[in-house]
């Protein structure tokens, strides 16, 4: 996890990616989403907890996203160093983490769901946190819920 927060690279994986650089990584998805009447290619492959997001045409990791974990984890596929990302901590917390390992970040509120707040790192992931004060958005408790890595030029 350091350095995917410190490079946007989750391991070999990056943003642009083809689908089948993400299946000679972590194989067949376990699960899929996405799916319509129109677009019939699944445009999610999650393993464990992380959803890889396609573009429109289904061929490019353009998202890579996270938004509930205890204990973030792959599945059977990969494991890996999982740094801060068990239960919710705290901001401060992950704050001091980052300090620490030179990663660089600033606080952004979300004006569309005050619950909650960003940390967007310097290589563009966002963390994102719940305040705990709406009992409707999950988790109702204070800490860290996910992240968030976006190719804001995908389609």
């Amino acid at each position: 996890m350091r350095e995917f927060l410190r490079s946007g690279e989750f391991g070999p994986v990056r943003l642009g990616d083809s689908i089948d650089s993400l299946r000679s990584v972590f194989g067949e998805p376990p699960i899929v989403g996405g799916t319509s009447h129109q677009d019939r290619a699944p445009g999610i492959w999650k393993y464990g907890d992380i959803e890889f997001h396609l573009t429109s045409d289904a061929k490019r990791v353009c998202l890579i996203f996270c938004d509930t974990f205890e204990q973030l984890q792959l599945g059977p596929v990969a494991s890996f160093d999982r740094w801060f990302f068990e239960g919710h901590p705290l901001v401060e917390l992950v704050e001091r983490e980052l300090v620490s390992a030179g990663i660089g970040f600033h606080r952004h509120d979300m004006p569309h769901e005050p619950s909650a707040f960003l940390l967007r790192l310097d290589c563009g992931i966002e963390l994102m946190f719940s305040r705990g004060s709406d009992p409707v958005m999950w988790p109702d408790v204070p800490g860290l819920f996910g992240f968030q890595y976006a190719d804001k030029n995908a389609s």
